[in-house]
């Protein structure tokens, strides 16, 4: 059960940062569209550096998962700093953007597991 939730976590943040890469780079950068090719180039590197973090948040609780497999414990400081990294998720997206609020579902979800197997372990 514990497995489970773990890499549910894992699938959650990782679906997470492939919504980001399919349906958000492309927006934001017609949305905001410099017209000075250099900054077009600075925009698209910030974006994909975002989005580079977010493929990273999916990864931590991969190796936590992995890790909670061979010897219980061992990933629940990886996924303390998955869950620090949801809840900065939940609380930032709605103030800064709030039309993107149901974006931070895959995360709340994530979150909500990361408690369960908590209490759970």
């Amino acid at each position: 059960m514990k497995t489970f939730i773990w890499f549910a976590v894992t699938a959650l943040m990782l679906m997470d940062a492939v919504g980001y890469s399919l349906g958000a780079i492309g927006p934001i950068r017609r949305g905001i569209n410099p017209v000075d090719p250099y900054w077009q180039k600075r925009l698209l590197l910030n974006l994909m550096l975002a989005n580079q973090g977010m493929y990273l948040a999916a990864a931590v609780p991969l190796v936590g998962a992995i890790a909670e497999m061979h010897q219980p414990g061992t990933g629940h400081p990886l996924f303390w700093l998955t869950l620090a990294t949801c809840v900065y998720t939940l609380v930032t997206v709605p103030i800064f953007t709030r039309r993107d609020s149901m974006h931070v579902l895959p995360r709340a979800f994530a979150a909500v597991l990361i408690v369960i197997g908590f209490v759970v372990s």
